[in-house]
């Protein structure tokens, strides 16, 4: 399968090297010249930047995803993105009964979270008719703190900023809510790290709400930094530049750590899985669970397990076991407690 991944900063060089050491034949493309890269203005797609694709992926910032991905469609190409932004992704979703017609699928949300959050969280639920609660925790964080935000920028600033901006799509009491971004600071206790705290972003549980109501009361996604780090960060978001001043303050690279925990209960029972994953081979952790996972999507997509055509859900049109799998075989360490979701899959 030829794929094309558009965007060749850091996302886009992870998902291009696993496509590649899959077997994959990769183009990549950007606005930028850089050495094996295609220079295209991706910011006005045409049918034509997909020509010789199968499968589009892009790691570019998401207020292009729209564009390219009816571009996509239109060129008869599947097209995934890193999603992260609600809006956005609900306009991608729009695409469903043109995707369809052309026989592919759009598929946003497939980095981290959403993306391999929303797999490990149907993962989990294919142990439980029903749910209490869902909580998904995740975060992105260094392994050296230093003040003043105890962060690096593991992706983009743009994106951070759009994180800790608008409202988190959240389930209570088995509604549809919206909870602020940048609230229900809470404190948590992580394997081999200590002490943390974890508080509502929005993007990050994306389309699960919708697609768990009725069978999960209460559901949340929150972000997972060092203690101290949302109420310095309220403040920063108070100024007139706060992508600017993060640039100024935030260490742009060095070792990080990615920490996943999600933990089901219903019925008088708990599953939780835990995933902390750490720089290596010369890819960042971030880049690791972000551009792998992106490209195992593509790859599921490329190889027909889906469960259908058109704009997809990750947690309702693949098995999740198909992903799990495909982590494990990276390397991914992934430690479950409680009842074991079954591991059969296509």
């Amino acid at each position: 399968m030829n794929f094309l991944v558009v965007g060749a900063g850091r996302m886009g060089q992870a998902i291009a090297h696993d496509l590649r050491r899959s077997g994959g034949e990769v183009r990549m493309v950007d606005a930028r010249p850089a050495k094996g890269v295609e220079v295209a203005d991706v910011s006005k797609p045409s049918p034509e930047l997909f020509r010789g694709a199968g499968v589009a992926i892009s790691a570019v910032p998401f207020q292009l995803n729209y564009a390219l991905a009816k571009a996509a469609v239109a060129a008869g190409v599947h097209f995934l993105d890193l999603g992260g932004n609600d809006a956005v992704v609900r306009r991608e979703l729009t695409l469903d009964r043109a995707a369809r017609k052309k026989g592919v699928c759009v598929v946003p949300d497939c980095g981290l979270a959403p993306g391999m959050a929303s797999f490990l969280v149907a993962y989990g639920m294919a142990n439980f008719k029903k749910a209490d609660r869902v909580r998904i925790r995740v975060g992105g964080l260094p392994l050296n703190p230093k003040p003043p935000l105890n962060y690096q920028l593991v992706f983009s600033t743009g994106g951070l900023i759009n994180e800790y901006s608008g409202n988190a799509a959240i389930l209570k009491n088995g509604r549809l809510a919206r909870a602020r971004a940048m609230t229900g600071v809470e404190r948590l206790e992580f394997p081999h790290v200590g002490d943390l705290e974890a508080f509502h972003t929005s993007g990050g549980a994306s389309t699960m709400p919708e697609t768990f109501e009725g069978r999960v009361a209460n559901l949340d996604y929150k972000t997972i930094r060092f203690p101290g780090h949302c109420a310095r960060m309220r403040k920063v978001l108070r100024m007139k530049d706060p992508g600017g001043w993060v640039e100024a303050h935030v260490p742009p690279s060095g070792p990080d750590q990615v920490l996943v925990q999600v933990a089901i209960e219903g019925g008088g029972r708990r599953w939780t899985l835990t995933l902390r994953d750490v720089a290596q081979e010369g890819f960042s952790a971030m880049q690791r669970t972000t551009g792998f996972s992106a490209s195992i999507v593509a790859q599921l997509v490329a190889s027909g397990r889906t469960k259908r055509k058109g704009a997809l859900l990750q947690e309702r049109d693949f098995d999740p076991a198909d992903f799990v799998r495909e982590l494990r075989t990276r390397g991914f360490q992934l430690t479950v407690d409680g009842s074991t979701p079954p591991a059969t899959g296509r």
